[in-house]
Formats: C-alpha cells, sequence, structure tokens
C-alpha cells in the first residue's frame, strides 16, 4: 500500500482511497458537507485554496497519467474543494458522486464493530480466537486485538505467488474466506503472535471470520447496523460481488501487462479489508466519525488512538499503526489501492484538516506505487505548512 519510505508496503493490488482535488469544484445539493460558502472573506479564501488545490491536481495528473479523480478537502466544517477531475468512463467527464470501493477505511470500521462487541462482553478482544476458530494455526495465541493492529505475524497472502497468480490470471474470480486462510498457511508464519509488526490482509480476513462467528451474523450486516446507518452513510454498502451501483468512477489499471478497464474485479480477493463501495461524501462522514470516536465510549474511542504498537519493531508513540490506521503525530493516514483505485486520507487532528481522493491510473501510470500520495501529500502540506505529514 505504501512506499518503502512510509510506513507499510502494499501491492498494487491493494483497494484505494485517494484524495485529488478536481480542475474545477463542483458541489452537490444532496449533502451538505459538499457545498461550499455563499461569498465573504471565509470563501474567498477558501476560493483561492481550491485554486491552488485544483493546479496541483491538474499537475499530478498530468505528471502520472491518471484518468480520472474524485476528491473533498475540509478544515473543521468548512469545505475548501470539492469535485471531479478527468473522465470516467473515458471520453466521459467524471462526477463528485460517482462511487469507488473504498479499501483501507474499512479497516477502522471493523476495529471499531470490535471494540463495540468487546464493550458488550459479545467478544474479547484479548481472548485468544480458538474459541471461534480453533482449526486456525496458532489460534490459541492469537487475539483479535493482534489481528485488528497487524502484530499477529500470520503471513500476508497478497504476497503468495500462488494467490498472485490466481488473481492475476482471473481478477474477476471470488474467494472464499476458506481459501484465503489456506493461501495465508501456505507460508510459515513471520513471528511469533504480539512480537512483531506486519501488516497482512489475512488479518482482516480472520479477523471479520471470527467476529461473524461471535454475533451470529454476516460482516455485512454488522457494519450496516453499527456503522453505516448510525453515521447516515447513506451511498456506502458492502458487496461480495463485483457489482458497484451507478455512478461509479471507473478503475483503470497496466498492472496485467496491459491497459483495461478494471472496475468490477472482484473484491473478496481481498475479504474484510475493503469490500465495501462509498462515495467521497461517505468516507468524509466515517473519518470524522473515526477521529472524534462517536460511536465509542470515551474509553474506547481514547484506545483505539493510543500508540498500543509503540515499542513493537520500529514504532514509537508518535508513528506507529493500531486498529487499521497509520499514526504520524498529530496526523493519521490511510492510503488503500486496489485494481487501478489508488487513494489517500490524511487527517490532522489538532486543525481537523481533512484529505480525501480517489484517483485512476492511465495507459503509462505506474501501478507498483500509490499514485495518490503525492498528490494527498502535497495538498495536506500546502494546508498545514508548520506541521506537514511525514508519511
Amino acid at each position: 500500500m505504501s512506499a518503502s519510505s512510509r510506513l507499510r508496503r502494499w501491492p498494487s493490488t491493494v483497494l484505494a482511497v485517494v484524495l485529488v482535488l478536481g480542475l474545477t469544484a463542483c458541489g452537490t445539493s444532496e449533502n451538505p458537507t459538499l457545498r461550499a460558502g455563499d461569498g465573504g472573506p471565509t470563501a474567498q479564501a477558501a476560493d483561492s485554496e481550491a485554486q491552488k488545490i485544483a493546479a496541483i491536481i491538474e499537475r499530478k495528473m498530468k505528471e502520472q497519467d491518471l484518468t480520472g479523480a474524485v476528491y473533498g478537502v475540509w478544515r473543521g466544517d468548512e469545505l475548501v474543494a470539492a469535485g471531479a477531475a478527468g473522465d470516467s468512463p473515458i471520453g466521459l467527464p467524471a462526477t463528485l458522486d460517482m462511487r469507488v470501493r473504498i479499501g483501507q477505511p474499512m479497516e477502522s470500521m471493523l476495529s471499531t464493530v470490535l471494540l463495540q462487541l468487546d464493550g458488550e462482553g459479545v467478544l474479547d478482544q484479548d481472548e485468544p480466537i480458538a474459541k471461534w476458530l480453533p482449526d486456525f494455526p496458532r489460534a490459541d495465541q492469537i487475539t483479535p486485538e493482534m489481528l485488528a493492529s497487524s502484530t499477529s505475524g500470520i503471513s500476508d497472502y497478497v504476497t503468495n505467488p500462488d494467490f498472485l497468480q490466481q488473481f492475476y490470471a482471473n481478477p474477476f474470480n471470488g474467494f472464499t474466506s476458506a481459501q484465503l486462510f489456506a493461501l495465508a498457511n501456505e507460508r510459515p508464519p513471520l513471528f511469533e503472535p504480539g512480537k512483531n509488526w506486519a501488516y497482512a490482509h489475512s488479518d482482516l480476513v480472520v479477523l471479520g471470520e471470527v467476529m461473524q462467528k461471535a454475533t451470529g451474523k454476516p460482516l455485512g450486516d454488522l457494519l450496516q447496523e453499527r456503522v453505516l446507518d448510525p453515521l447516515t452513510m447513506r451511498d456506502s454498502e458492502v458487496v461480495l460481488t463485483s457489482q458497484i451501483s451507478s455512478p461509479f468512477l471507473h478503475g483503470y489499471t497496466n498492472e496485467r501487462g496491459f491497459f483495461e478497464d478494471s472496475s468490477f474485479w472482484n473484491p473478496t480477493a481481498f475479504l474484510h479489508s475493503g469490500n465495501m463501495t462509498t462515495t467521497v461524501a461517505d468516507v468524509a462522514t466515517w473519518i470524522r466519525a473515526l477521529a472524534d470516536g462517536r460511536l465509542l465510549s470515551d474509553e474506547q474511542h481514547e484506545a483505539m488512538m493510543a500508540p498500543s504498537t509503540a515499542g513493537i519493531g520500529s514504532f514509537t508513540k508518535d508513528k506507529f499503526f493500531a486498529y487499521g490506521v497509520v499514526h504520524d503525530g498529530d496526523w493519521f493516514f490511510m492510503d488503500p489501492s486496489y485494481g487501478g483505485y489508488h487513494g489517500v486520507v490524511y487527517y490532522d487532528a489538532r486543525t481537523q484538516t481533512l484529505v480525501i481522493a480517489y484517483v485512476t491510473l492511465g495507459p503509462t501510470s505506474n501501478a507498483s506505487t500509490d499514485n495518490a500520495l503525492p498528490l494527498g501529500k502535497e495538498i495536506a502540506t500546502m494546508l498545514v505548512p508548520d506541521r506537514p505529514p511525514q508519511v
């Protein structure tokens, strides 16, 4: 997911959430978070920032040969800029209301539901998963909290050559949790549970299955009841097929050696770590809720944002990964990508600055790196120049 200089690296086949501001801002009357002001000094300042953001996006799209983008930037409740740029599909302009495959932000939703279930006594996050998956290797040592924070040591099936061969041979084919378990366990564990850190999509597959068994409900229903409905995220839905409702931002990629529309690649290849479709407006709703902890008790939210992995590997109290979120001082960060969708989310807790964008690749784009990251980082740095993000 990330470049080598960042906290973790995801292969090019990981789901994307990218904040790219469009060449022209466009609002929507259906979502007040995407409506600009009506004039005055504040609106004029926002217009100036929006123009600068648009210039960054235009330049980055040309430099990286990107096909399309949807975006939104906020400072607190103030909309700085929002819109779409480029084409989707090729030949037609992209629009702000287009859906994308959410990717990594879904991971923090899983962690939020995990903490809720823990608080209700339904599922103890510190109890070994053997209670729910007794046949899984080392189930008596691995806990749900380890799965949520990538400290289980389970090998990542996404980097397994067998998985990559199967996936690229037919990316429209679906995968079951049993198949992904088998691919994860084909290779030895990376370390003893809780002793180190390594991002693994395998963790999210296992965590999702544990939560389903503990509650007797499909994960999609849990997320709908506990996250999407309470936050009125009407344009978001968990999908276990290739379907994505219109209008949607078309994904394009060249990672199989030729340029193709990858919009309908099957999301179950990354089961429970991004098989949700959404809009930029709904992602913004989620990130705000994640930041202020409105779906958790104060104690639970404090625990979720605490540097619980500090001291593991190279992590410190200021730079760490926990419960599906990369933390860098006052910033937290996400950069998922999958099948031609590349994305980035930056949120600064001190100024409540939020940058979100999704972009899609072009024929000559480098599919092996997150093309949204440079764009999002430059925008975040422009908006918070005294404390820019380092990841």
